[in-house]
């Protein structure tokens, strides 16, 4: 996870010469921190199902799914910076609300404004980013639901589920229902402890007790657990003896 002062990042480019071109260009960013680096469109798609990142340069021609077609459907919160050798494309990305359109190959001075665009957004995100429903203190958390606030602690949550624009909180004591969606309060719990493991639900990781093929065991509930996310659970769990 990045600190208050960095950003995670991620390549998407098949062309192996590409990714690590931007690759030296990123670690000259000490703003920047690269989590991953994708082959296709298809692999970066998988990845973000279960991980959040920042930042995304997205090469545009890519066999299977293009970058262009990649971000019709993205519903994700990543800022996007687009690649391609081709300039015909422009308009067409930034119809689709990209930040910046490098054309390679890539210099390190243009890529520099693209990134201070980028991290110019971020920056601003971050520290306008408050709780509306809700506010953590410390390890605790202040829930409204049933016409009162609730001060439930962080601890004592076995997992959340998700139910439109409800969640559902299941606690060691109590179950509180209460008006946020899930990605809202998914964004303000801390992520050393807590792990969206599917669409709809996100655990404890503390609470965690065993992981099936696709369920996750804690005390006497048995949560759905998505296939892309089944790794990241695994890697946030800790040190897996064989």
């Amino acid at each position: 996870m990045a600190s208050n002062s960095t950003y995670t990042c991620m390549i998407v480019d098949d062309e192996l010469l590409a990714c690590q071109l931007l690759t030296l260009h990123v670690k000259q960013m000490p703003q920047l921190s690269i989590v991953q680096i994708c082959s296709s469109a298809v692999e970066a798609g998988k990845y973000l199902n279960a991980n959040e990142v920042d930042l995304i340069f997205l090469d545009i021609e890519m066999p299977k799914l293009s970058g262009l077609e990649f971000l019709k459907s993205f519903t994700h919160h990543s800022k996007v910076i687009l690649t391609t050798a081709h300039a015909e494309f422009a308009l067409d990305a930034f119809e689709l609300n990209v930040i910046d359109y490098l054309l390679k190959p890539i210099t390190f001075d243009r890529f520099e404004v693209a990134v201070g665009k980028a991290l110019g957004v971020l920056k601003l995100e971050r520290k306008q980013k408050v709780p509306s429903q809700f506010s953590i203190e410390q390890s605790s958390v202040l829930i409204r639901s049933n016409k009162q606030l609730v001060r439930i602690n962080l601890g004592d949550i076995l997992y959340i589920e998700g139910l439109h624009k409800y969640v559902k909180i299941v606690t060691t004591a109590k179950t509180l229902v209460s008006l946020i969606g899930l990605s809202a309060m998914e964004d303000e719990l801390p992520q050393t402890l807590f792990y969206r493991c599917q669409r709809s639900f996100i655990i404890n990781l503390q609470k965690a007790e065993a992981i099936n093929a696709n369920r996750i065991i804690i005390g006497t509930h048995s949560i759905p657990m998505g296939k892309d996310f089944r790794n990241g659970l695994i890697e946030r769990l800790g040190k897996r003896i064989r």
